[in-house]
């Protein structure tokens, strides 16, 4: 029992480091206050849509606050008894 606790705490806190080191993934690349050169604004153009290829990304799946749905209502069916 107390072996699996340990586990089920070492899973819990590498995953919470997981999610939390991603939050640096979802920054904008830093704009330079002047670009020097076209192929420093090409690579910053780059940069700009690979951020915003994962930022708008859709994200499917159950929301948070969505409710469950209960089947028997679909139905068209009463459930009177």
């Amino acid at each position: 029992m107390h072996k699996s606790s340990v586990v089920l705490l070492i899973v819990a806190m590498l995953f919470a480091v997981q999610v939390t080191c991603q939050g640096g993934m979802f920054a904008p690349p830093n704009r330079p206050a002047e670009f020097k050169s076209p192929e420093e604004l090409r690579q910053y153009m780059k940069a700009l849509n690979e951020y915003y290829a994962i930022v708008g990304r859709p994200r499917f799946g159950r929301s948070i606050s969505s409710s469950r749905i209960d089947l028997s209502d679909l139905s068209g069916k009463s459930r009177k008894k």
